[in-house]
C-alpha cells in the first residue's frame, strides 16, 4: 500500500459496541492494496466508548466521531456523510469486512462506467457465520425503477455500495433517524424516486456476517411506522402495495425464526395476496451461478 495514491472514497463505519469486530473491519480497510482517502468511524453511543488505538491506519486519515447517546444506524451514517470529504462514499458495517484487494478493483470498475445522475454501485458478497465460514455468495441484480426499490434491500447497502457524495447530498434526502430498522429500504426508495439507479459490479468484495435474531415485535412496529410514513407522502397505490408486501415478508421471517409459525404464515399469506407471485422474494434478487470475481477474505 505504501506509495499508492489514495482512492477518492470515504469509508464510513457506524459502530455500536462490537469492539473486536470493528477492529477487524478497520484492518480489512487498512490492508487494502489501494487505500481510501479517509476512514470515518461513528461511535453511536457505545459504552465504553470505541477504542481504535490498537489499529494502525498508517497514512490513511482516521476520524472518530461520537454520539453521546445511541441514536441508531441512520443517524450514524448521516453523521458520517456530513463529515466525509471525498468525492465518493461507501458504508461498511462494523461486523462486516472487505475482501483482500477489493477496493481498488471496485474503483476500477466504477471509473470505467459513465452516466449522469445518481448511480448506486453495488457489489457481491460472501455470507459468513460467526466463525468466519463462508455459507454462500450473492451478486445482486440491477434495478432502475422505484417499484424494484420498494421490494427490498437485496443489494445489502450497509456494506456493499459506493455512491457519489455530491449526487446524494444534492437530493437533500437523508436517512430517516426515526427508524431503527429498514432505514436503508426507506432511504433508497426515496432516492429512486429522484432517479437513482442500481448498477452491479461483477465481484464478491465484502464478507457479511449473517444475523437471523430479530425481535418480531420491533420488526412489526417499524414496518407499521414505514407504511404510515409512505401513506402520508405517496398516492402511488401499486408502489405502496409492493412496499407492504415486502415488509410482510420481513415480519414473516422474524416470526418464523422466533418460532411463531402461525403468525409467520399469516404474514406470508398477506404478502402473497397483495402481490401474487411464484417466489417469496419480490426484489430483483441475486444472480444464480454468476460470473463474479471471487476474492479471498481478509481475516
Amino acid at each position: 500500500m505504501a506509495g499508492t495514491p489514495p482512492l477518492p472514497i470515504s469509508i464510513i463505519i457506524p459502530a455500536y459496541g462490537r469492539q473486536d469486530a470493528l477492529l477487524r473491519a478497520l484492518r480489512s480497510v487498512v490492508t487494502q492494496d489501494a487505500p481510501p482517502a479517509e476512514i470515518i468511524v461513528v461511535d453511536d453511543g457505545s459504552e465504553p466508548p470505541i477504542d481504535v488505538s490498537r489499529c494502525d491506519t498508517g497514512t490513511i486519515p482516521l476520524t472518530v466521531l461520537r454520539h453521546e447517546t445511541n441514536r441508531g444506524a441512520a443517524a450514524a451514517r448521516n453523521t458520517g456523510m456530513r463529515s466525509a470529504k471525498s468525492e465518493w462514499i461507501s458504508f461498511l458495517d462494523s461486523d462486516d469486512h472487505l475482501m483482500t484487494s477489493s477496493l481498488a478493483k471496485r474503483w476500477e470498475l466504477i471509473s470505467a462506467q459513465t452516466g449522469e445522475g445518481l448511480t448506486v454501485f453495488a457489489c457481491g458478497w460472501a455470507v459468513q457465520d460467526k466463525a468466519g465460514r463462508t455459507l454462500g455468495t450473492r451478486l445482486p441484480r440491477e434495478a432502475n425503477r422505484p417499484d424494484q426499490f420498494a421490494s427490498g434491500c437485496w443489494f445489502s447497502p450497509g456494506s456493499c455500495v459506493v455512491m457519489n457524495r455530491k449526487a446524494v447530498l444534492d437530493t437533500g434526502i437523508w436517512q430517516d433517524e426515526e427508524l431503527n430498522r429498514f432505514e436503508d429500504l426507506d432511504w433508497f426508495l426515496s432516492l429512486s424516486l429522484r432517479g437513482a439507479t442500481l448498477r452491479t459490479l461483477p465481484l464478491i468484495a465484502v464478507a457479511i456476517e449473517r444475523h437471523r435474531s430479530q425481535s418480531p415485535e420491533k420488526v412489526e412496529l417499524t414496518a407499521r411506522a414505514i407504511m404510515d410514513k409512505w401513506r402520508r407522502t405517496s398516492s402511488d397505490r401499486p408502489l405502496l402495495r409492493r412496499l407492504r408486501a415486502y415488509l410482510d415478508v420481513e415480519c414473516a421471517a422474524a416470526n418464523h425464526f422466533a418460532g411463531r409459525r402461525f403468525r409467520a404464515l399469516a404474514f406470508w399469506a398477506r404478502s402473497l395476496l397483495a402481490v401474487p407471485r411464484l417466489s417469496l422474494h419480490l426484489s430483483p434478487a441475486w444472480e444464480r451461478g454468476a460470473d463474479a470475481l471471487q476474492l479471498a477474505s481478509e481475516a
